[in-house]
């Protein structure tokens, strides 16, 4: 009777973990790799190279600032259950970091900064440094000891699109040809993103472009102009004393523009805006899409970009200059 009973009991069970496992082959049914990405331009860059083969996500939610985002268990979990991760580095994600440290498959998870050299990062020198009046340190995530928007560097991101190509094709080697046509592809749109840079920024070295918080270090940094952000790279808004400084060097300059980003937020873009003449042009810094963004199919990190390099250009035409 006993082993009657165990066998009534062990059939509905392993008839329930065939499903189990049924359902999980039914998701792969189309051979699709899944991948889970961090900022957008990674998630262009992945859907780009894989095509049709790919179905990518980014775990960010729409209009997230990554300064205050904190992500749940449930988000993690849910993060790290694709065939790749990928993401910009531990030194550079401090939320991608912890979603890495829960993926223990090695070829499940790909950070791009081990593929440069440390000296190629920038250091995070906290602008409105050290005076914190008014700062509320616990909405916001400090970055770390380096600046993490490198992916608006079009030369560094040739080379995150080399090593997405080249984890792909170790994943998925039938679609080889595939995905090297794509990586050439992206690789010379980026290449024509560096010359339009170079153009704009030609007889523009040390002049300054005003930002609302310090997203283009390392636009500044190769292509040899000078950002001043209202906020600094943490987005933590200016002390009232150097909210003061920062109007008094607008003025001064007689900057025309300022370069504004949708998804930070910034208590203290009005104040500027009614103290000074400066017009304000839209900047992405593309850590997130907004939602109408997530439904353009049209978008791209190239697209982006040159909306971007657009108003740099225009922003640069001023001449502008600060000690």
């Amino acid at each position: 009777m006993k082993k009657v009973l165990s066998l009534l009991f062990i059939i509905p069970l392993f008839a329930v973990i065939l499903t189990a496992c049924g359902n999980d082959d039914n998701k792969k049914q189309d051979g699709k790799v899944t991948i889970n990405t961090t900022v957008y331009p990674l998630q262009s860059f992945a859907e780009q190279i894989g095509g049709k083969h790919v179905d990518v996500k980014s775990i960010y939610p729409a209009g997230t600032d990554l300064h205050s985002y904190e992500p749940t268990q449930k988000d993690i979990l849910n993060a790290s259950k694709a065939d790749l991760f990928v993401y910009t580095g531990d030194d550079l994600d401090p939320v991608a970091k912890k979603v890495a440290s829960t993926i223990k498959d090695k070829n499940k998870k790909l950070s791009l900064q081990d593929k440069l050299d440390k000296s190629s990062l920038l250091p995070d020198h906290h602008h409105h440094g050290e005076e914190h009046e008014g700062h509320e340190e616990h909405e916001h995530h400090h970055h770390g000891e380096y600046d993490p928007h490198i992916w608006l560097d079009p030369k560094m991101d040739q080379t995150f699109a080399k090593e997405i190509k080249d984890t792909l094709v170790k994943k998925d080697p039938k679609h080889k040809k595939e995905y090297e046509n794509n990586y050439k592809k992206l690789y010379k749109q980026l290449s024509d993103l560096d010359k339009d840079m170079k153009k704009v920024t030609k007889d523009k070295k040390d002049h300054t472009v005003f930002i609302s918080h310090e997203s283009m270090g390392y636009l500044a940094h190769r292509y040899g102009f000078k950002q001043e952000g209202i906020q600094n790279m943490n987005a933590e808004d200016p002390s009232q004393k150097e909210l003061t400084q920062i109007v008094k060097e607008i003025k001064d300059s007689k900057a025309k523009y300022i370069l504004y980003e949708d998804n930070v937020a910034n208590k203290v873009t009005e104040t500027i805006r009614k103290e000074t003449d400066a017009q304000p042009l839209k900047f992405y810094n593309m850590e997130s899409l907004n939602k109408n963004q997530q439904n353009d199919k049209d978008l791209s990190y190239q697209s982006l970009m040159k909306e971007n390099i657009k108003n740099i250009d225009k922003a640069l035409s001023n001449n502008t200059k600060t000690k």
